[in-house]
Formats: structure tokens, C-alpha cells, sequence
């Protein structure tokens, strides 16, 4: 029997983004920084694209809710395709609100507390207007990708000690998942009490980040038997570098 390495399986998922972001820069240098940033929310939107389930699309675009607010462009929207669509063309996309489970906002790099502050509270403002008589209580991906970021964990865990006063979002609607660069991934727990860790997760960030997101689109019962396979270690506990409790 071949002996199996899931760790390895998924850093090559890492290394494969890792990869495949430099090459436009290669092509065509830092004198077209739009291009560049276009070409990496496709190259995310490809790799996730493996791993969906059937009954569920991915684009880029606009949410419009049942009182007719609007959302501002969102990077990566996944939405149940089973509902009709309000537009579509290629992958850019107008959707109701009531079909998205997962927005993703992805930047090239993050590299100031400033910035990633904005960026969430902009992910969180998109956030409560994706609601619905359908959809207010059942989970939804809130996610930030940068591909690469030189915070540290300490700057971080400073300034996001008001994560949880930072909007007026709800719980249900917050930035639950950001991948940091390929090492530093933070993910909000639903404990008691609800919290937000940072974990230090050697090339395992993007990873992570992917297998949470396919975590939401899983209905069958006996799938958590199965999420050793979904998930390269049996705990992160032992690279958590800080935890933020709501309360």
C-alpha cells in the first residue's frame, strides 16, 4: 500500500498558489498592478472551483437584498445556482442575496493593521446586507485572502482586540476566516466563549482557509468522521499565537 501524506497533499495546494501568483508579475513586471491583482482572484477562484460541490457557482459582482440594497463589488461570490441569477456575464455576476453562502475578498498583500482594519470592515458592511428571510441563521463564509502579508502576530492580535465591537454586524455575518500569506491563518470559533485565533500554520494558511470554505457546502451527516482528510493536522492548538475573546 502506498503510505499516505494528507500534510503534503495540502501544502502542494499552498505551493500551487504560491506559484502560479508570480507569474504575471513575471510577465508584465509591477507597471500593471490591476491586471496583476484580476489575475490572482481568477487563479483563487480556479483552485476553489476544484473542490465545489455541484449545485453551487462562483463569479465575481454585486449582491442585491429584498429591500434593494446593493453590495459594493465583491472579489469572489459563491451562490446556489439552483436560484435564478439576476445577471451574468462570463464570471461576473448580479445575485440575490437570499442564494450566496461565501464572499471572499482577495488582495495581492496586505501589509499595514490599517488597511486589513478597512478591508474587514468593508467585508462586514457587504455582509449584513447579504440577508434574508432564507438565509439570516444559516452559516456564511466571510473571508479575507492575501497572498501575502508581513504583519505580525502581535500587531494583529493588537489592533483586532475590538474585533468584536468593530462593526455592528452580527456574529452570523463577521469575517470568520483570513489567510495571511502562506503561514498566518485566523479563523472565528463558534465556543463558548466565541472567539478569534491566530494560528502560525508552516504553509498551511491557504489551505486552511479552502477547507473551511468547503466546510459550509457539506450535507451529509457522516462528513465529520471524514475531515481528518479535509484537514492536514489533528489540531492547530499547538501554533495558536493568540486568542480574542468576545466577551
Amino acid at each position: 500500500m502506498v503510505e499516505q501524506d494528507i500534510k503534503k497533499f495540502h501544502e502542494s495546494i499552498g505551493n500551487e498558489l504560491d506559484s502560479l501568483k508570480n507569474r504575471v508579475r513575471n510577465l508584465i513586471g509591477d507597471n500593471h498592478w490591476l491586471p496583476e491583482g484580476r489575475y490572482k482572484e481568477a487563479v483563487l477562484k480556479n483552485i476553489i472551483k476544484r473542490f465545489l460541490p455541484d449545485g453551487y457557482a462562483i463569479g465575481t459582482g454585486f449582491v442585491i437584498n429584498g429591500e434593494k440594497d446593493v453590495t459594493n463589488e465583491i472579489d469572489i461570490i459563491i451562490y446556489d445556482n439552483s436560484s435564478p441569477v439576476l445577471f451574468r456575464e462570463g464570471d461576473f455576476v448580479i445575485v440575490l442575496a437570499y442564494t450566496v453562502r461565501a464572499i471572499i475578498e482577495v488582495k495581492t498583500k496586505i501589509s499595514s493593521i490599517g488597511v486589513l482594519k478597512r478591508i474587514i470592515k468593508k467585508c462586514e458592511e457587504d455582509a449584513a446586507k447579504i440577508k434574508g428571510i432564507y438565509n439570516t441563521n444559516r452559516p456564511f463564509f466571510n473571508g479575507i485572502f492575501a497572498y501575502d502579508s508581513n504583519l505580525s502576530f502581535d500587531s494583529i492580535e493588537r489592533s483586532l482586540k475590538e474585533y468584536f465591537f468593530h462593526s455592528e454586524t452580527d456574529f452570523l455575518r463577521k469575517v470568520n476566516n483570513i489567510s495571511l500569506g502562506k503561514d498566518k491563518f485566523i479563523h472565528l470559533w463558534n465556543e463558548n466563549p466565541i472567539n478569534l485565533k491566530g494560528y502560525q500554520l508552516e504553509n498551511l494558511s491557504f489551505s486552511y482557509f479552502i477547507s473551511n470554505l468547503l466546510c459550509l457546502f457539506d450535507k451529509n451527516p457522516i462528513f465529520w468522521e471524514h475531515n481528518s482528510l479535509l484537514f492536514p493536522l489533528e489540531s492547530k492548538d499547538p501554533f495558536r499565537r493568540f486568542c480574542i475573546n468576545a466577551n
